[in-house]
């Protein structure tokens, strides 16, 4: 694998990672599946309030085989934004309500994950 990762010097904090397989990838000498060369990844993560680091963007383009049935072919791209603090006495259901209550902006919620795993 050969990539580059960003680090914040201030916080020292893993910015952001990204990768590429140059080579073959094999789980237990390829008994438990393999990934194949070329694939890639990217990660970032951004200070969204004062020393809370959240990752806001997430790329992961892979294919192989698993159990040697199951072809792996993932493709997942995602941004997160639009972080809202919370009160910190606030309980998991009312964390529910509130997302419940969150206006869902369609345009972003459309396919931006794509993972699929087929047989």
């Amino acid at each position: 694998m050969e990539g580059t990762m960003l680090l914040d010097p201030e916080q020292r904090r893993l910015a952001a990672i990204n990768g590429k397989l140059t080579s073959e990838v094999k789980f237990f000498a390829g008994l438990l599946g393999h990934l194949d060369e070329g694939g890639t990844f990217a990660v970032t993560q951004q200070e969204v309030s004062p020393h809370l680091w959240e990752v806001t963007n997430m790329h992961v383009h892979m294919r192989g085989k698993a159990l040697f049935f199951k072809t792996i072919d993932t493709q997942e791209d995602e941004t997160y934004s639009d972080f809202q603090p919370v009160p910190g006495d606030t309980t998991l259901h009312q964390a529910a309500e509130l997302l419940k209550q969150a206006p869902i902006d369609l345009s972003r919620a459309q396919a931006k994950s794509q993972a699929q795993v087929k047989n």
